[in-house]
């Protein structure tokens, strides 16, 4: 920690005391129950079936890009997608989404296909995990 004369300016009120620490000290006092919070929460029966919602978001996004059949003119739409500008893609999202929401497979599948031509690069990442553990890698 930095000495009380050089982060405060010199002000008359501001004296300080000859039994100041040096240094900030180390706080070790809810360290037990810091390690037996983790224990608790590893021990659980939930433990193994929580996942982000991200890695949750990612595995449905997943699922249904693996029941779309690879075509070309679906190729081409994807590339169309990304050159597109945001507010095309809600208006065409907004289209979309009474079918999707009623269950329609071809909306869903829609959906799903701007979905993943929009993602950032973590999401990117996520999606390429789920996969992964779609096909039993990881």
């Amino acid at each position: 920690m930095a000495s009380v004369r050089k982060t405060v300016p010199s002000a008359p009120a501001v004296v300080r005391l000859p039994s100041a620490a040096a240094r900030k000290v180390d706080n070790y006092r809810y360290a037990d129950q810091r390690r037996a919070a983790v224990a608790a929460r590893k021990a659980s029966p939930f433990a193994d079936r929580y996942k982000h919602h991200q890695d949750r978001e990612a595995e449905r996004l997943a699922v249904e890009l693996t029941r779309i059949e690879q075509s070309p003119a679906l190729l081409i739409v994807s590339a169309m997608i990304r050159t597109m500008d945001a507010d095309a893609i809600t208006r065409v999202l907004e289209q979309l989404a009474p079918g999707a929401v009623c269950g329609s497979k071809p909306h869903r599948e829609a959906v799903a296909t701007i979905k993943a031509s929009r993602l950032n690069v973590g999401q990117q990442f996520d999606l390429m995990r789920a996969f992964k553990r779609l096909r039993g890698e990881g």
